[in-house]
Parts: C-alpha cells; sequence; structure tokens
C-alpha cells in the first residue's frame, strides 16, 4: 500500500504590514554653486521592530546620494544613481522604529529629488515552531554560505561560482533582499537585521515554479548585486561557497537555515542532521529538524559536506513522516546553476633543461631564471625588489640579493579570490644525488593571505604531490623552510612547482627568495631564545592589577607574581596557524586563575588566555592541569586563534590577596617548532580537543554585577562591587528604545521604574565603566 506524503511549503514571511508615505527630499536651485548640499527628513512609524523604504521619482544625477541611517543601531546605507536600481528603488532592512534620510546634492545635479512613497514595517512575530519529532534539537550554526532572504523568509546559498540556489516558491515577492551574518533576534522573536553592508539585492533567477508550481519545479537559481557599501559581491564578503553534487547522498543528512523558533532564535541560522529517508533521481527525503523559514536551505550530505539538492517542504510530524526537496540531478536545475561535470584536463607542463650539478641556487634576480610560469592558472609570479605595491602585505626587501618572486593579490576579480599561480622548475637530474634538500625562504604576512604549496612529480608524470604547505599569515618576518627531497633520490628527472591559491580580498601577496637545493640532510630546525624580562617594561594589565606585585628572577629568564597580579609586557607579534608558546610554570598555591595569552588592547578577553591551573572557570580550559612542581606547557596558540597582537599577559589572579606566588620561566615564542621542541602539528595532533574549551565564569569588573529583585513591581535595585567606579546604566525597551541613562555608584543602587515611565514588560539594562559593559535583562510586573 503506498502512503502519501504530505508536504508543505517552509516559507515563513515577515511580521509586517506596508504603509504609504509621501516625503519629497529635492533641492531648491544651487545651479552655480561649488560645494554641495544636503537635505536630511527623519523617517518614523511609532512601535516598529525595524523599518524599509520604497522610492519613486527618482533623480539623484551623475553624483548625489541618498543615505538612510537607523537611529538605533547607527547602520547605514548609502545609495547613487546605480545602486539604487540594483536595490529596485528600495532601501535596505533597518532596525528600530526611526530612520534619517539625507539628500546629499552635487554640484550641477540641481534637479536631484526622490520620494518616499511606501514604508515596510516590522511587526511582533506570534507564530510557534514546530519540528520533526518530539523535540527541537537543531543548533546555532554560523555557516558564511548561507543567508536569509527577507520579506518572504527563506533561505538561500552560494554556489561555487557565486550563483545562489533557493525553493522556487521563495523567488515570488517583490524586491527580496538576501542577508548575511545575522545577528539574534530580539527576545520577543522580532527579528534583528545585519547593517547594509551584509544585505544584498536579489537580481536575475531562474526557475520553472513561478510559472508551472510543482514540487517537482520547486527550485531557483538566481544572483544578487555587490553590496551598495562595500562594492564586493557575495561571493567575495562571506569566503564560502558549496559544492554541490549529483552522486546520491549518504545515510545522513544535514540541514541549514533560517528556521522559525522561540525566543533570540527565531529565524537565526540553525542546524540539524538526521537519517537519509529515501532519494530518488527528483527528491531526497529526511528526518531533520526544519521550521518555516528553512526553505531553501541546502540538502547537505553529512559525510562530505556536499550539497545535494534544495530543502523546500515540510512533512515531519511527531510520529513520522518527512521533509523533503529538490535534487541536483533534475537536469534544468542542474543546468540552471551553470556547473560543469568534466573535470579541467591535468596540466600538460612538462619540464625542460637539465639542473644535474648540486648544489644549485636561485634568488631570482631581475628574472625568473629557468624557471617558466604555467599556462593553466590564473596569476604569473611576479619578480621585484624593494616592498611590494600593497601596504602591509610583503617584505620590505629582498632576503638574499635585491630581488625575489611574488603572488601580487590585488585587483578584485583578477588577483582574488581564490586565483592560482604556478612556477615550474627546471628539470632536475637526482641521479647519484642520495640526500637532497630544497631550502627556499617565504613570505606570509596579510588579513587574508591564501595558501602556498610546493608540488613534486617525477618522469614528466603522474599526479603532483606536496611536499610543503603553508596557508595563512606567516608573521611580519622571513620563514625558512627546508624540505627532505630523499624519495625522488636517484631520479633523474624531477620536478618541482610553485603554487598559490590567493585567499578572499587583496591583503594576501605570497613572496620567495633564496631558494636552493643541496646534496645533504635536512638541517635541524633552529633553536630559539627565551624572552629575558629584563628587556622589557612590565606593565599593570586592564583593571586587574589590584596587589601588583612582582619581580623579575633568575637572571631575567623568570617573572614571579604575588597575591592578586596581572601583567603584561609590549610584543608586536603576529599570531598564525603556527605560532607556539612554551614556557615554565609553578605555583606556590592555588588562586582564582593562573595563566597566560596575547591580546590587542587593554581589555579583556578570555578566549585568548590559556589557563593552566586555578579554581575559576575561566579562559581557554584545555591545559589546565598543573597538580604541583615545575611543569613545561608547550600549547599551539594558532589552533586556538589567530592575529596581529601587541603584547603578552601574565595572569596570577588571586582574589583574596595574599599568599600565593606563580612563576613563568624560559617563555619562548616561536613558528612550527623550536629545536628539538614539538612541531605545532604534532602539538594539535595530540590535543585531547582542538576545539577550546571555554570556561563559563566571568572575569572583570561586572563578574559580580545583580539586579534584584528581578521580576519587580516598582523598586529594583543594581549591586555593583567596591571597586566599580563611575559608572552608568542605559534602560532599553526591548524595542530598543532609550528609556533612562543612570550614573550608578559602588554598592546598592535602588531604582524607582515609576519614575522612569517602565511600565510592565522586558528592559534590557547596559552597565559601563572603565570601558567595559555587561547588559542585563530585567522584568518589570505592575
Amino acid at each position: 500500500m503506498l502512503i502519501p506524503f504530505v508536504n508543505f511549503a517552509q516559507t515563513q514571511n515577515l511580521a509586517r504590514h506596508e504603509t504609504p508615505y509621501n516625503l519629497t527630499l529635492k533641492s531648491d536651485d544651487i545651479s552655480g554653486k561649488s560645494g554641495s548640499n544636503t537635505i536630511t527628513e527623519n523617517v518614523s512609524e511609532k512601535g516598529a521592530t525595524w523599518l524599509r523604504l520604497f522610492f519613486k521619482d527618482v533623480n539623484l544625477g551623475n553624483n548625489s546620494t541618498i543615505t538612510i541611517t537607523s537611529k538605533l543601531d547607527g547602520a547605514t546605507q548609502v545609495l547613487n544613481s546605480q545602486t539604487i536600481k540594483d536595490w529596485k528603488n528600495s532601501s535596505a532592512y533597518f532596525n528600530g522604529d526611526e530612520v534619517s534620510v539625507t539628500l546629499t546634492i552635487a554640484p550641477n545635479d540641481a534637479t536631484a529629488n526622490i520620494n518616499i512613497y511606501e514604508l515596510s514595517v516590522g511587526e511582533l512575530d506570534p507564530t510557534i515552531k514546530s519540528q520533526c519529532g518530539s523535540a527541537d534539537d537543531r543548533i546555532d550554526s554560523t555557516d558564511d554560505a548561507i543567508g536569509r532572504i527577507v520579506p518572504i523568509g527563506c533561505t538561500g546559498w552560494i554556489i561555487t561560482n557565486g550563483k545562489f540556489v533557493t525553493a522556487g516558491h521563495c523567488l515570488t515577492s517583490r524586491s527580496e533582499i538576501i542577508e548575511f551574518n545575522v545577528p539574534k533576534s530580539n527576545p520577543d522573536r522580532t527579528i534583528v537585521h545585519p547593517g547594509p553592508e551584509d544585505q544584498y539585492p536579489i537580481g536575475n533567477f531562474v526557475s520553472p515554479y513561478i510559472n508551472s508550481p510543482s514540487q517537482a519545479n520547486d527550485w531557483g537559481v538566481f544572483e544578487a548585486s555587490a553590496n551598495s557599501q562595500t562594492g564586493l559581491t557575495p561571493l567575495q564578503a562571506q569566503g564560502k561557497s558549496f559544492n554541490v553534487v549529483q552522486d546520491a547522498p549518504g545515510n545522513t543528512i544535514r540541514i541549514t537555515g533560517f528556521g522559525t523558533d522561540t525566543g533570540i532564535d527565531n529565524q537565526t541560522q540553525q542546524t540539524h542532521s538526521g537519517p537519509l529517508a529515501s532519494v530518488t533521481n527528483t527528491f531526497v527525503r529526511y528526518r531533520a529538524d526544519t521550521t518555516g523559514g528553512n526553505s531553501g536551505s541546502p540538502i547537505i550530505d553529512e559525510a562530505t559536506g556536499n550539497a545535494v539538492g534544495v530543502h523546500a517542504y515540510g512533512g515531519c510530524t511527531s510520529s513520522g513522516g518527512s521533509n523533503s526537496g529538490e535534487r541536483a540531478t533534475i537536469p534544468a536545475f542542474w543546468d540552471a546553476m551553470g556547473l560543469d561535470t568534466t573535470p579541467p584536463p591535468p596540466p600538460n607542463e612538462d619540464c625542460t633543461g637539465d639542473v644535474s650539478s648540486f648544489p644549485y641556487s636561485e634568488s631570482f634576480e631581475g628574472s625568473i631564471g629557468a624557471w617558466s610560469q604555467s599556462a593553466s592558472d590564473d596569476l604569473n609570479w611576479t619578480v621585484n625588489s624593494g616592498g611590494t605595491p600593497s601596504n602591509g602585505t610583503g617584505p620590505t626587501g629582498a632576503v638574499d640579493g635585491s630581488s625575489y618572486i611574488y603572488v601580487e593579490a590585488s585587483g578584485n576579480g583578477t588577483g582574488y579570490p581564490s586565483k592560482q599561480a604556478i612556477l615550474n622548475s627546471p628539470c632536475l637530474d637526482f641521479n647519484g644525488v642520495s640526500s637532497p634538500t630544497l631550502s627556499f625562504q617565504y613570505h606570509m604576512v596579510g588579513n587574508a593571505v591564501g595558501s602556498l604549496n610546493v608540488e613534486a612529480r617525477a618522469n614528466n608524470s603522474g599526479n603532483w604531490t606536496s611536499v610543503f604547505s603553508r596557508s595563512g599569515s606567516q608573521g611580519s618576518n622571513w620563514n625558512e623552510a627546508s624540505i627532505d627531497l630523499s624519495a625522488y633520490a636517484g631520479n633523474s628527472s624531477v620536478q618541482l612547482r610553485l603554487n598559490v591559491v590567493t585567499g578572499t580580498s587583496w591583503q594576501g601577496d605570497i613572496t620567495i627568495d633564496d631558494l636552493s637545493i643541496t646534496n645533504g640532510s635536512t638541517p635541524p630546525p633552529p633553536t630559539c631564545d627565551a624572552i629575558d624580562f629584563n628587556d622589557f617594561t612590565i606593565t599593570g594589565f586592564s583593571n586587574q592589577d589590584t596587589a601588583g606585585n612582582y619581580s623579575i628572577t633568575n637572571g631575567g629568564a623568570s617573572i614571579s607574581m604575588q597575591n592578586n597580579t596581572w601583567k603584561y609586557i609590549a610584543l608586536n607579534y603576529t599570531v598564525t596557524a603556527n605560532t607556539v608558546i612554551e614556557f615554565d610554570f609553578s605555583s606556590t598555591s592555588q588562586g582564582e586563575i593562573h595563566g597566560i595569552g596575547f591580546e590587542d588592547d587593554n581589555a579583556l578577553t578570555s578566549s585568548r588566555y590559556f589557563k593552566v591551573h586555578g579554581t575559576q572557570n575561566y579562559g581557554v580550559t584545555n591545559f589546565d592541569n598543573y597538580s604541583g612542581g615545575t611543569t613545561t606547557y608547550t600549547i599551539p596558540v594558532g589552533n586556538f586563534y589567530t592575529g596581529t597582537m601587541d603584547r603578552l599577559v601574565f595572569i596570577n589572579d588571586n582574589d583574596a590577596g595574599s599568599g600565593n606566588t606563580s612563576v613563568f620561566s624560559n617563555v619562548k615564542i616561536y613558528e612550527g617548532s623550536c629545536g628539538q621542541s614539538a612541531s605545532a602539528e604534532s602539538l594539535v595532533a595530540e590535543l585531547a580537543s582542538t576545539e577550546a574549551i571555554l570556561g563559563d565564569e566571568p572575569e572583570g569588573i561586572f563578574a559580580d554585577v545583580r539586579i534584584s529583585p528581578n521580576p519587580a513591581t516598582n523598586n529594583f535595585s543594581i549591586h555593583l562591587d567596591s571597586y566599580v567606579k563611575d559608572a552608568k546604566a542605559t534602560i532599553f525597551s526591548i524595542l530598543g528604545r532609550k528609556q533612562a541613562v543612570i550614573e550608578l555608584q559602588s554598592g546598592v543602587n535602588t531604582i524607582s521604574a515609576k519614575n522612569f515611565s517602565m511600565s510592565q514588560g522586558i528592559y534590557l539594562i547596559r552597565i559601563e565603566s572603565n570601558g567595559e559593559s555587561t547588559t542585563q535583562k530585567l522584568i518589570i510586573n505592575q
């Protein structure tokens, strides 16, 4: 007996209404004026959770602009005559119930004008959620390739060629926007929009569903314009896409999207995986939790991470059924995506020449020598001297001689993202060479460095094999690589190639110099020196250095910290994926926090401090195992975070105030490995958990702040510790309206809700002092 599948489309339109409006901003004749002129008006709709503006009679001339700014969070969008067309004469979404609109009239644009004729107004959303089974098992997700489509309330995702996929029934509403980096919703479920820099107007689309609605036709492929603020396409800005395949999926399916939920999770990105129910050449069915708003989500094969189709329908119940979507094997769907199933032919670039005398050296003085540019890549390697053209992305000069070679990542669409540059070596005759060793210097610094691979093959045949690989920023200095090529010893024809793939922006040049091939064993890794604390000024960190007691011991090799002491030394260092910190630690007794970590300012960032001892559950706790005596810690910092830092912090937190001494000695910081120390890769491989295990207890001046009673009927108190000075509390309604600003004193601050017109409802109180802040919720019941 056949049991029919019960399916329903999973859109979730934003709770909203449209209202007519009539506001014209236009110039008074400014012909002949040398400067620009501005006209500003406020647009508001009381009680709105968000606003979107629609325009007509648009004339922005050649250089005039319209600027919309949220009065709630300051988010801003600037549109000109071209970008307002991309946005189909509409604005982005702005949080809150009021925006300012400024018409900037350029010289010689005397007739510039624009009319706001309609507002889209966000409302409270009472919808309840549903899901497969009796429990909602979705969890928070942050996949950069997946966005929220509004106002219809769907999900869309980026594929490798920069196009988007969603369900066909999600492409029927006017002036739709796809949003990325979506923040959490308000506690009452009203959604919060990201800034205009993360919103993109949907442009051309293909979907048979529009003219012939059916489940088999319920897929859509669309394009989105570049962002009006950043100029970046979604693929460039997000740096992530899905590989779509026609292979049959495995036994587990993952669905990630923007389904409805309660509270702050409503229509924010969540994910869940469940068993595959069935698969045909048209449909995939599965029991992974989805709700309204999930339509258009990628159907992800959990085993591979590839997308195999698009989710469109809910059909789960607590006792059975399944959700479903369209498979990428539908011929028209596959053609619309524009993906090529034919793999590119393998490169046919045989090596030429015959290098048979070693040592062989090449510093690329004025040319690439006997090396050759590939014809099957995107970019060429460039010979250069001095610094690279892009600030902060390359060396100041060659490390050997006067020139070097590098890959220039600048040039949106030409130099990035993910552009390949290959340089091929001449033929290397290792016949009679017992221990060939390749060495070179490389330089990789910037916020978007891609990858460097050195690859080898023999006899101009077979696949290329990686013999060396680095990705991401490797610090501001030159780095030395030494690679054992003994696997190719005795072979009369070996070829190497330098294979670079650029990152997501122009900040990612990769440089090579001082290359040589010798017949000898790989030299041992360099040794490194411990920090000499006598070379640094010891400074109290943030507002945590209460006792301030310390001493430099062991000839400068150690810092001894007593009582409640947080110290830092100024240390400019770029933490890369290969950065390791090594030190010896001892302590006379246990305080709250004993640890070490990098920082880039004077404020607390708990996720950067590696706790090794203490009673307080704070910081990165993966290495919290000190038991006495002197223990050596070797921590692969780059596995947990990277970035440009300016100080190294040492923590001996003991709020009891006395009776504790901790010593940090022989502190070494290095890239990869140091002397006989373990390499970063081997350290990461030995970790019990490669993810940061973060403590859940706060530290800082607001660690013990509390509001009571909560809920309150009228009077409530804000309790602050005695050392909190110059604090203030800002009270917001749940819709973001500022209700009051109150100066606070240390101790107990009693406040009357009635004095500040705080009626029954939920309020958010932001407490600030000395650059730190905390936000807590207060409920008033009357």
